[in-house]
């Protein structure tokens, strides 16, 4: 494996999830700004997208391991700098919305699980791919067991999967969530063991290429997506 190899189907599909999460934040602002509702049938959707993403990054990380292996880098090192670029877009997004927001803002939101997965996973990876599958799945059956609908006993516990301590609009506990980064971290070891496709897949690159494009990009338009959308769908229901 080369340190710049990328697959196409993996950027496509974290492409096809920002699409996916940007058409839902245009139902949700447009919901916040005409004083509508999104009903119990909206996690429906937004479970799925955020699920995808979480299992994408575990994917990646695994992927990225081998990158770094082979430009001969610090594993560790790598792992610092990623959890302090999520973490970072994660703390804007906490600020954006304290601005925005201040009655419901995000204090532990799906960047923030995602830079805590990444943290866990550079202590987990070493484990391997059945390890880290077995993790995941006892984190989602704890996660979805229903042992921990409740208010957390203590309120800084409550993101291990505890209910939200205070309202938020974007609510992201490890448990089950973190189980989704797991088992995809035991997927891209699986799939993609020492950094090669292990099966075979058409090449639909060229047909997929926008949706790459988009994956390649993924944290910067997540940061920037509801910048553009907030104030455009105010503007749109204020004139309607």
């Amino acid at each position: 494996m080369t340190a710049r190899t990328r697959f196409w189907e993996v950027d496509a599909a974290r492409g096809l999830a920002i699409v996916a999460m940007v058409a839902f934040h245009c139902v949700w602002d447009w919901a916040y700004f005409s004083d509508a509702a999104l009903d119990e049938g909206a996690r429906y959707f937004s479970g799925p997208i955020a699920g995808s993403f979480i299992l994408l990054l575990g994917l990646s990380v695994a992927l990225d391991r081998d990158r770094t292996r082979a430009r001969g880098c610090s594993l560790a090192g790598r792992a610092a700098y990623r959890v302090t670029l999520i973490g970072g877009a994660a703390g804007l997004v906490s600020l954006g919305t304290w601005l925005a927001l201040p009655d419901s803002f995000v204090y532990f939101g799906i960047l923030h699980l995602l830079a805590a997965c990444t943290l866990l996973l550079a202590f987990t990876a070493r484990f391997g791919a059945v390890a880290n599958s077995v993790i995941g799945i006892a984190v989602l059956v704890i996660g979805w067991s229903g042992l921990l609908d409740a208010a957390a006993p203590e309120p800084w516990l409550a993101i291990l999967g505890w209910e939200a301590p205070r309202a938020t609009v974007d609510w992201y506990p490890l448990a089950p969530w973190a189980g989704f980064a797991f088992l995809g971290f035991a997927v891209g070891r699986t799939l993609y063991a020492g950094g090669a496709r292990r099966f075979a897949l058409p090449d639909r690159s060229r047909a997929t290429a926008p949706l790459e494009a988009l994956g390649r990009h993924s944290l910067l338009i997540y940061l920037t997506h509801q910048v553009v959308l907030f104030p455009l769908f105010w503007l749109v229901a204020v004139v309607l």
